[in-house]
């Protein structure tokens, strides 16, 4: 389901503008948002004014003009516009017109340079064993803020949800008598519904007992004070103290371990058991896939990668048992 409120239109120019309009209205068709991509491609539109660009025709040279570095781009904005493009030339050839479709060489590869952190079983007891004993400070600005975070890092970690998802929570998107979660307009601007263990679930319940309600429209499920959401940065601050806490040593600005750790520490735990109990992954990773909220399986691709780099034990059974699965690592290249 998409949250149609979310959308956002824009104006497209010169020859091209229909086409334009007509390829976002089918990319919203089949589920997604586009906002991102619909203002890029408006840019676009604005682009192509200055050439002389026959209707209905995405010629050559102004392809290889959008896609060009430019001396303020970084390597990921580039690639977005080269991706774009590509999707774009590849609608219009499909519809029956002429256009240039950019090979991935004619831009530089862009290299995630992040290795993720993937938490032991036994630091994750540690994690938890911390922010279990948390205690109400007296002059504290957050007085429940003992009685929150415990709960909402064990969604992070038993769920493997975005720490945005996380804090977007309302208290009608819990269902504790199911176990589901509805997750409402992540990042693909779809909602998904995921479930919990029943010891999850008991956890959530317990909490319910004791959090402020607030009125429909603003009882979210993780109040701040204020009865606001809470901030990512407010829940980062206490990551750091618990991780502290609990022994686990911080590599610095940029190296981890993150709030969005525990998403991949999730996916690997999941592994290991698969691996572990025999599974086939090959019929467990759609489910993984529509769990983590992603468009499509290489989506979740870039996380086995990550994996097959930061837990080199599952890659190796993986690989053993099931190399068409895990994608070789190519110098930490997504």
């Amino acid at each position: 389901m998409t949250d149609e409120v979310q959308i956002k239109t824009y104006t497209y120019n010169g020859v091209l503008a229909p086409i334009c309009e007509s390829f976002i209205q089918e990319k919203r068709a089949v589920g997604y948002r586009y906002n991102t991509e619909a203002k890029k491609l408006s840019e676009f539109s604005r682009f192509t004014l200055a050439f002389d660009c026959p209707a209905n025709e995405l010629p050559k040279e102004i392809v290889q003009a959008w896609i060009s570095k430019k001396p303020t781009d970084s390597e990921r904005n580039q690639y977005a516009r080269f991706s774009l493009i590509c999707q774009f030339a590849k609608y219009m050839v499909r519809i029956g017109y002429p256009a240039y479709i950019p090979r991935r060489d004619e831009v530089r590869k862009v290299r995630n340079k992040y290795v993720p952190y993937i938490f032991s079983r036994k630091e994750i007891r540690a994690f938890f064993k911390a922010a279990d004993a948390m205690t109400r400070s007296l002059y504290s600005v957050a007085p429940r803020r003992h009685l929150i975070m415990p709960v909402l890092f064990r969604i992070l970690y038993c769920c493997g949800l975005r720490v945005s998802e996380v804090i977007k929570l309302k208290g009608e998107d819990v269902d504790l008598e199911q176990g589901i979660l509805t997750i409402r307009n992540s990042k693909n601007g779809k909602t998904r519904y995921v479930p919990m263990s029943a010891e999850l679930t008991a956890i959530c319940t317990d909490y319910d007992k004791t959090r402020l309600v607030g009125p429909p429209d603003n009882d979210w499920f993780f109040a701040a004070p204020d009865g606001g959401r809470y901030d990512i940065r407010a829940i980062y601050d206490t990551f750091r103290m618990l991780l502290w806490k609990a022994g686990i040593s911080h590599g610095g600005r940029g190296k981890g371990p993150r709030l969005h750790d525990f998403r991949h520490t999730f996916c690997v735990h999941n592994l290991e058991r698969w691996v572990a109990n025999g599974s086939d992954p090959s019929a467990i990773l759609p489910i993984l896939t529509a769990y983590l909220g992603h468009s499509d399986f290489s989506c979740t691709e870039k996380y086995l990668r990550m994996t097959a780099e930061a837990y080199p034990e599952v890659s190796r059974i993986m690989q053993d048992r099931y190399g068409y699965i895990i994608p070789h690592m190519e110098g930490g290249n997504i």
